[in-house]
């Protein structure tokens, strides 16, 4: 008889997993609505080539390209240089391999690159080849002016994909914590 009374007390067991697959929702929420929210350092529209900007803090940074959803994009046709002007020195660029993306309603962008950097001042500059360039501009019909470059803080991608697990694992504990003790009578 005592085991009838265990299998009836994980009913009751099942039930406290739904608040705390609301609360993994809630932390992994904030995780990923952190990324979307990097802090903006510098921006400049792809149209003007090249500018300059200054970093208050070493550290990590991210290079995005920003436009409208669903234009043509420059994405391929970008070539960044960004140097420090205190030493003259080019900045080490490493590639973004799956193109980390955050989009709202009419906006979208793209991670390009992630690089670490000291504190100063930096100049970007998006291609030596300006001749180049307008003939991709004409070939492509890709209005540069619709898009710009950004320097944002890093976010790790280790934190995107624990919020977004966090998300999943809370929908899943709800779900267990409802439905089982629901559809299975004690």
């Amino acid at each position: 008889m005592s085991w009838l009374q265990s299998i009836k007390d994980l009913k009751y067991l099942l039930f406290l997993l739904v608040p705390v697959g609301i609360y993994l929702i809630v932390i992994g929420i904030k995780k990923v609505s952190g990324f979307a929210k990097a802090k903006m350092i510098y921006e400049m529209s792809v149209s003007l080539i090249d500018g300059s900007f200054s970093l208050d803090e070493i550290g990590k940074y991210d290079i995005w390209l920003c436009g409208k959803k669903y234009s043509v994009s420059p994405i391929y046709n970008l070539d960044i240089k960004l140097k420090n002007n205190a030493t003259g020195k080019f900045v080490i660029l490493y590639p973004d391999l799956f193109r980390t993306t955050a989009s709202s309603f009419k906006d979208a962008r793209v991670k390009l690159y992630t690089f670490s950097a000291e504190s100063g001042s930096y100049n970007i500059s998006l291609t030596d080849r300006a001749k180049e360039r307008e003939n991709i501009i004409n070939n492509r019909g890709i209005d540069y002016r619709k898009f710009s470059i950004q320097i944002r803080e890093n976010v790790q991608g280790l934190t995107i994909f624990l919020g977004v697990l966090g998300i999943i694992l809370g929908f899943i504990a709800i779900d267990v914590g409802l439905v089982f003790p629901l559809l299975y009578k004690f």
